[in-house]
């Protein structure tokens, strides 16, 4: 959560930018589509098993004042004598700052330093940006005062190819020019950037590849790339994990309900990232309110610091690689530890305390787990037997962990592009009975003439395909590649309707499994207690009379009354689209019923639904 930028750092933003031929290598005319599958398989082998201990803190180099710059940016309305800034949620000891300022540079590394802080991620928008420039200032003084820096990378603008091609610009920008410093944050020798939530949504999973491999083809070098969010898919393709922030589920927690949703999330996520033998990192914040520039905005209290304290405790008994700090300098969102007019030099204190502690033991103690597929060799044979001579078609973009799975166990699957999926002789069910959309909550509706990716779908399903739908993300086919909410899948009859983003407090939740038809899975599972708990549920309310609509994971409380259901399988025998079968199981499932047992059980379902079962 960023604040607006300044008309100032926006016309900087759009400047343009030349270097040398050293700093900007030719890029390639022509790029090979890069399978998923195939890079995620290349990247198995890079493993991080021992990581040094560091504590982070993300730094905003975005602040500029009229006695350095010449002018205010990121500051407005400042009144020093009453202490307010009307962009700042609190007033700064130093005042309205400059980020140009050496002074305040040296001020602020050295603060940190002596706190136990190792190093900043620094906010970064692209080439020759404000804080670009500040940037430069920043790794030069840390050099000075052996510290270490890195970049947040912020944004990935443009559609497409001119989309990728920035993202390559730009990452190889930072390794050219900055990532061979001897200040620019490293493990064994490579640089480590890390990737904002906004660019892990404007770039799409399937394009990673493709960027990182033309970026590894011009820098000489290796580097290291740490998502935001905690997504098996990032877990996969990425060096390692974090967010940014926790505010949300903070806000309104007291000391107890925060102590016990910090333990479990924090553990969930340092396991996540062990899995996969991934630099595991988790986020504290002393707390966070950004009211006073949104409306209503989030308030997440400090409580005198109990908020911060609790989330270090937690956060040490998760037992990371590292512990990220949110934030040293984001004034305007309240989530600053530098010294303030209302708190003084209380965060820095207590900062020092838990780095202390943090590091006592020099590396986490956290085992990696294995990451694949864990299903017996006789359900694998059962499955392979199962799909012989089948291909599952898999749509593009995805990130879920069924295409992986699938492929570990030894299904055929084929990666389509956009562009062949509204191609009739390539996208049929004679080539693929079987399809599968394992995204997030996105997908392409238009490749060449409007809605031609819809009408492909649609079509597919007619044919009497099945389409698996098994996303990553709560909404599945909600948004399409504007950015814009069409909610298409129940166009393609899988009657999908919001639910809640928490659940109702004080409720006790439960799954209903039809284990009948889902073998090998318990008859009832509790509803999810950490993580991502928004529900999108499936309800046969627009289902027709004659159409099948089986519920395999219905949502109940303990009265009986039903919420939805988690897991349900379609087929329409007279409803749109007609012929067309449709398998769904909502994101949390494989967590709570376990990834090998819930997706042997659901790619099982086809051979069901053959003999009749249904």
């Amino acid at each position: 959560m960023k604040l607006l930028t300044s008309i100032a750092v926006i016309a900087m933003t759009i400047s343009a930018f030349s270097c040398s031929a050293l700093e900007n290598p030719k890029k390639d005319e022509v790029t090979k589509p890069v399978s998923m599958i195939d890079f995620v398989k290349s990247r198995q082998e890079r493993r991080y098993d021992k990581v040094p201990r560091k504590v982070l803190a993300f730094y905003y180099t975005w602040y500029g004042n009229p006695d350095t710059y010449g002018s205010w940016v990121h500051w407005s309305d400042v009144k020093p004598d009453q202490h307010d800034i009307a962009s700042s949620t609190h007033y700064p000891a130093k005042g309205a700052y400059d980020s140009y300022d050496p002074a305040i540079i040296d001020y602020h590394i050295n603060l940190a330093k002596n706190s136990g802080i190792d190093g900043f991620i620094c906010t970064w928008w692209g080439h020759d940006t404000y804080d670009d420039k500040a940037f430069r200032k920043v790794l030069d003084l840390a050099d000075k005062n052996d510290f270490k820096v890195t970049i947040y990378w912020e944004t990935a603008p443009g559609k497409g190819k001119d989309k990728i091609d920035r993202a390559v610009s730009d990452l190889e920008y930072v390794l050219w020019n900055y990532a061979t410093k001897p200040a620019f944050l490293k493990i064994d020798g490579k640089p480590i950037i890390f990737v904002y939530g906004r660019v892990m949504s404007e770039v799409a999973m399937n394009e990673w590849p493709e960027i990182i491999t033309r970026a590894k083809k011009h820098y000489p070098d290796d580097f290291i790339l740490i998502a935001d969010g905690y997504q098996e898919g990032y877990a996969r393709i990425f060096d390692g994990i974090h967010t940014y922030n926790i505010c949300g589920w903070v806000q309104g927690k007291k000391p107890d309900e925060l102590k016990k949703l910090s333990k479990d999330s924090f553990t969930d996520a340092v396991k996540l990232a062990k899995k996969y033998d991934k630099i595991s990192c988790i986020t504290v914040i002393p707390g966070y309110d950004d009211t006073k520039i949104r409306k209503p905005g989030i308030n997440a209290e400090r409580m005198d610091g109990e908020t911060y304290r609790i989330l270090w405790e937690q956060a040490i008994i998760a037992d990371p690689d590292w512990v990220l700090i949110t934030s040293w300098n984001e004034w305007h969102e309240g989530s600053e530890i530098e010294p303030s007019w209302e708190y003084g030099d209380k965060y820095i204190k207590l900062t020092e305390e838990y780095t202390k502690l943090f590091k006592k033991t020099k590396y986490s103690s956290v085992k990696a787990e294995k990451a694949v597929s864990g299903i017996s060799p006789e359900k694998a044979k059962a499955l392979r037997k199962l799909y012989k001579d089948k291909t599952i078609a898999v749509l593009p973009d995805y990130s879920g962990e069924s295409v992986f799975w699938l492929a570990n166990t030894g299904i055929n699957v084929k990666e389509l592009s956009w562009k062949e999926i509204i191609q009739p002789e390539i996208f049929n069910v004679r080539n693929f009975p079987f399809a599968l959309y394992a995204g997030y909550e996105d997908y392409t509706q238009t490749v060449s003439h409007k809605g031609d990716v819809d009408k492909a779908i649609l079509k597919y399903l007619e044919e009497g395909g099945t389409l698996f739908v098994l996303p990553a993300g709560p909404f599945p086919l909600f948004y399409n590649e504007e950015g814009v909410a069409v909610s298409s899948a129940s166009k393609f009859g899988l009657p999908i309707e919001g639910g809640w983003e928490n659940p109702p407090e004080g409720v006790k939740l439960t799954f209903d499994v039809d284990n009948t038809l889902l073998k090998g899975l318990p008859s009832s599972v509790d509803f999810p207690k950490t993580g991502d708990l928004r529900w999108r549920p499936c309800r046969d309310s627009a289902i027709r009379n004659g159409d099948t609509y089986r519920p395999l994971a219905q949502l109940k409380d303990s009265s009986g009354h039903t919420y939805g259901d988690g897991i349900v399988y379609i087929e329409h025998k007279v409803s749109p689209p007609v012929n067309g079968k449709i398998i769904y199981s909502w994101m949390r499932m494989a967590d709570i019923l376990g990834t090998d047992d819930l997706l042997f059980s659901i790619f099982l379902l086809p051979a069901m639904d053959i003999k009749g079962a249904f």
